[in-house]
């Protein structure tokens, strides 16, 4: 379905929150701007090839873009059979971007830009005709984000106190890079649990710690 306004800045806003795992924590401390420019933008008819998010990590956080698996899915409130579709991130190598997050972030050289893996796009964009056709019919649903295998792995247990993450997001090309969160602590509002879970410890350092 198209969603408009106010929605459609809080769908695409929730869904560059969950990529960067602040979707932990809930969509929150998102700039009054950044929500303002997104207010024309409808997720489910966007060109998902410009969409791409800039993440400055933690230091004891390693990306693993390779690992991270999106599965997206709906659930039709007539009772007809949902679906569901797993789709592929990588870290995104544009080269504009740099000098458009220098312009925005405090430590550019630190953020990691992901977007969908190209292999995935066709998918997509069958995914998205496949919700329209639904919403000119007059068909309702729910649907949901899930990540599996996680955007990064820690390079050690996680330091007590807050963690501080900065999150951008470049929702096209006419759009441009929007600030979505600075400095953000993810530990706020997220289950401790939740995070260990998002952030599994990486594999070398879990064989040192294994033997």
């Amino acid at each position: 379905m198209i969603l408009k306004g106010a929605m459609a800045a809080r769908l695409v806003v929730c869904v560059a929150l969950f990529l960067a795992v602040l979707a932990l924590a809930g969509c929150t401390s998102v700039p009054v701007s950044t929500q303002w420019k997104l207010r024309s933008f409808a997720l489910a008819t966007a060109d998902i090839s410009q969409l791409r998010v800039a993440v400055r990590p933690p230091v004891w956080a390693a990306p693993t873009p390779e690992k991270s698996i999106l599965t997206a899915g709906y659930e039709l409130t007539d009772g007809a059979p949902g679906r569901s579709l797993d789709v592929h991130v990588r870290r995104a190598a544009h080269a504009a971007d740099r000098a458009a997050l220098a312009q925005l972030a405090r430590e550019p050289e630190a953020l990691v830009v992901y977007e969908v893996a190209p292999r995935d796009l066709a998918a997509v964009r069958a995914y998205q005709a496949e919700m329209e056709r639904f919403r000119e019919a007059g068909r309702h649903g729910r649907g949901k984000v899930e990540l599996h295998g996680g955007l990064a792995c820690r390079l050690s247990e996680i330091p007590e106190g807050p963690i501080r993450v900065d999150l951008f997001i470049h929702a096209s090309d006419e759009i441009g890079w929007l600030p979505l969160a600075e400095g953000y602590d993810v530990r706020s509002a997220a289950e401790p649990e939740k995070v260990r879970e998002s952030v599994p410890l990486c594999e070398k350092t879990a064989g040192r710690a294994g033997r």
